[in-house]
C-alpha cells in the first residue's frame, strides 16, 4: 500500500511540473522554452529534494545550453509527433487484431482507451509543433 502511496505522489508530482512548465513557458519557443521548462522541473526538483531529478536536469540544461540550436529543438518536436503517430499506428494495430479475434469486450474496451490515450497524445505534440 505504501509503495503504492509513494508511486501515485511520484506521478502526480511529474504530471503538475509538466503542466506548470508548459504554461508558464508557453510564450517562448525553441531553446529558450525548452531551457524554461527544465529550469521549472529544476525548481520542483530542488523544493522536493529529490537528488536523482537534479542531477539529471542540471545535466539536461547545460547540454541544451551547449547543443540546442533553434534547427534541433524543432527536431525534437517532429521525432515526438512521429513517435506520437507511431503510438497511434500500433494501438490502431492491436485494436484491430483483438476485434479480428473477438477477444472479450473487456479486452477491446481497454485497447480503445489506450488508442484514445495515444490519439490525445499525438493531438497535444501536433498543437506544440504548431506553437513553433
Amino acid at each position: 500500500m505504501m509503495f503504492k502511496a509513494n508511486f501515485l505522489s511520484v506521478a502526480l508530482f511529474a504530471v503538475s511540473i509538466g503542466a506548470f512548465a508548459q504554461n508558464n513557458c508557453r510564450d517562448l519557443r525553441g531553446c529558450e522554452r525548452k531551457l524554461c521548462e527544465l529550469n521549472t522541473k529544476l525548481t520542483y526538483a530542488k523544493k522536493y529534494n529529490n537528488q536523482n531529478q537534479i542531477r539529471g536536469l542540471k545535466n539536461a540544461i547545460e547540454k541544451t545550453k551547449t547543443y540546442c540550436t533553434t534547427n534541433s529543438a524543432n527536431c525534437d518536436l517532429d521525432k515526438k509527433v512521429k513517435d506520437k503517430r507511431e503510438k497511434v499506428e500500433d494501438r490502431t494495430e492491436e485494436l484491430n487484431k483483438a476485434i479480428r479475434k473477438q477477444e472479450s469486450a473487456e479486452k477491446i474496451a481497454k485497447k480503445r482507451r489506450k488508442l484514445a490515450e495515444a490519439n490525445a497524445e499525438l493531438n497535444e505534440a501536433i498543437l506544440a509543433q504548431k506553437e513553433k
